[in-house]
């Protein structure tokens, strides 16, 4: 039937339809009632050839009329008699009301009783006509299009038996790919229940014996209304079964269009990780100020371009190095105004903060209230290298100097400097050029001038450029091994949204020279994070090289790399107004010195010099060795 054109599908489905008219025309109407009026003493077909003229003007009716109201332009693939119910119910009206009017014509003089019957047959047969044209396409759907899977389909339980859990099923149900074998749901109201004639379960229990039937079991949870923490409970208990899980889209992003249910993904680290959702709120109003964002582009800078678009600023000057990072976020963020008819300007700078002239230029023209500087090389291994160490320097301090002192010049109420915990009593090139930018931060506040310097330091976030968490799922879809270098390694982490949220808050209760420290909450292992990722893929972590399961391999701390990170060089963390951020008044060298230390840096760099430098750093970085 595929293989037919167009057009002969569409004479024979009509060529089919007429044949269910007649034959319940045939059935159902004067021809077989004559018959057993007459005690089958009259042919059957004699009865019909005398009488085909009153059958065929309804047919050609009913049939033109569900022609032109589209009826005929649905595929039977995607056919469904609930939305074409009333269609299917107007036209078989059309081809049993007709019938009636034709048929009493042929009457000089009709009684009540034979004009009730005559009704009452014409009703009939649009009843049974409507029943015959889904019960055909239901029919011809079974048939051409039934739901088969492929021998290596990958068997698959929703998780959530409510509307977004048959919405997920209708989505996937044709995929040959994918055999939906059962739905989970713990509500006991639908115990011993089946949906589609697909069983729900109702235990973990349950759910276990089915994942010692079927090795690829995967779970996707439909349940996208559900609160942050009831998923985490969830996905523990997946975890414990050792079951692949994805899921659906949240809430919010269904409302707001950004996804459709039918976009399985791989489980938000959020959902992973014991996070508080924060709220992103702003104490104040925003609707007239300019923002300035270097490295937009990169994972923090993008977040907090798209947290402020949503406040509705006047301007957002959005800079980055990379042309294909500016591209993307100019780009994301036009389809993000143009969906919610937002009215800020979107200003993509293609720029480098080591360039004075750049910068000079843009403040000039543009009066920017705050400047949010997360423009850095920050990756540990690749800065480490000596062929790098002169031009991490170059970035990321004096290129922190150049948009400081051009923010000073041009009376930038608020500078906000992105931080890192690798700053503290650094072990790596990295953190010492980030511990320098922050040092000459604190430095350029200590001045009598305008602007508010502050700084905001945190640890790792999830999924961000360089993060270990894409490198572990990538590993385990290669099937292993995932890489640490140590057992004992511990980080924070925190993700994408939160870290960008709270650096925003934190800027806005500035007054200038405060390291502000956001809560990591706990340390977490790298290994347990690996083990966790590994169950949550529906496979096993091997016991012993070459075993069965995914492997996770030590391969020793890398240049530069902490067993374990700090947020705080010196003093107390003092509570603020906001329970997640913290700030401290750090210690830091006079302006004189810093003046000295800035010439010893540039001396470096002219003379690309990487051995000098790690001498500065040694003198002046608190904790730093090389």
């Amino acid at each position: 039937m595929s293989l037919l054109r167009r057009e002969l599908k569409l004479v024979l489905i009509i060529a089919s339809d007429c044949f269910l008219a007649f034959t319940c025309w045939a059935v159902f109407g004067p021809p077989m009632a004559t018959m057993i009026a007459s005690e089958f003493s009259t042919g059957f077909l004699d009865i019909i050839r005398s009488s085909i003229i009153s059958v065929a003007l309804p047919i050609f009716l009913s049939i033109s009329y569900l022609y032109y109201q589209g009826f005929y332009h649905s595929m039977i693939k995607f056919f469904d008699s609930k939305n074409s119910i009333f269609l299917t119910l107007s036209g078989a009206l059309v081809f049993g009301g007709s019938w009636t009017l034709i048929y009493l014509y042929q009457f000089p003089l009709i009684s009540t009783s034979f004009l009730a019957v005559a009704i009452l047959q014409g009703v009939l047969l649009a009843a049974v006509f409507s029943t015959f044209l889904n019960l055909s396409r239901n029919i011809a759907h079974f048939f051409l299009y039934s739901y088969a899977t492929n021998s290596d389909a990958k068997s698959i339980v929703i998780y959530g038996a409510g509307s977004s859990g048959t919405e997920l099923y209708h989505s996937i149900m044709l995929d040959p790919s994918q055999n939906i074998i059962a739905f989970f749901d713990d509500s006991r109201s639908l115990r011993n229940r089946t949906i589609f004639n697909v069983p729900i379960l109702n235990s973990l229990q349950e759910l276990k014996k089915l994942k010692e039937q079927y090795a690829d079991l995967e779970v996707l949870l439909a349940v996208p209304s559900l609160q942050t923490e009831r998923r985490r409970v969830i996905i523990t208990q997946l975890e414990s079964i050792k079951v692949a899980v994805r899921t659906v889209p949240r809430f919010h992003e269904l409302l707001s269009d950004q996804k459709k249910m039918a976009d399985i993904q791989p489980l938000s680290l959020d959902d992973l990780l014991p996070r508080a959702r924060v709220s992103s709120d702003f104490s104040e109003d925003i609707s007239d100020h300019t923002f300035f964002i270097s490295g937009a582009g990169g994972s923090i800078g993008s977040e907090i371009v798209r947290q402020l678009l949503v406040q509705q600023p006047l301007q957002i000057i959005i800079l980055d190095i990379s042309e294909i990072n500016l591209f993307n976020i100019e780009r994301e963020c036009q389809a993000l105004k143009a969906s919610k008819k937002l009215s800020t300007e979107i200003i993509p700078v293609l720029g480098d903060i080591k360039s004075k002239r750049t910068l000079s230029a843009l403040f000039k023209k543009y009066t920017i209230h705050l400047v949010y500087h997360a423009a850095a090389y920050k990756h540990v291994p690749l800065v480490e290298d000596r062929n790098n160490i002169i031009q991490a320097c170059e970035n990321n301090i004096l290129g922190t100097l150049n948009l400081a002192l051009i923010s000073i010049e041009n009376n930038v109420k608020s500078f906000v400097m992105i931080s890192t915990d690798k700053a503290v009593r650094p072990s790596n090139v990295m953190g010492a050029t980030k511990r320098m930018a922050e040092m000459i931060i604190q430095s350029l506040n200590s001045q009598d001038q305008l602007t508010k310097f502050s700084m905001v330091r945190f640890g790792n976030v999830i999924n961000s450029s360089g993060s270990v968490i894409p490198l572990f799922l990538d590993q385990i879809s290669n099937g292993g091994p995932l890489t640490i270098t140590h057992k004992d390694v511990t980080r924070y982490f925190m993700t994408i949204p939160e870290a960008s949220n709270l650096v925003l808050q934190a800027s806005m209760m500035s007054y200038g020279g405060e390291v502000f420290i956001l809560d990591m909450g706990e340390q977490l292992k790298i290994y347990d994070l690996a083990k966790k990722l590994i169950h949550l893929s529906g496979r096993n972590v091997a016991s012993e090289p070459g075993g069965d399961g995914i492997e996770i391999t030590e391969i020793g701390l890398r240049p530069g790399e902490k067993m374990y990170e700090e947020l705080l060089i010196s003093g107390d963390q003092l509570a603020t107004s906001h329970p997640k951020i913290f700030k401290s008044m750090e210690q830091f060298p006079d302006t004189d010195i810093m003046d000295l230390v800035i010439l010893e840096i540039k001396g470096a760099i002219e003379d690309n010099n990487y051995q000098d430098m790690i001498s500065i750093f040694n003198s002046y970085v608190e904790g730093y060795q090389s």
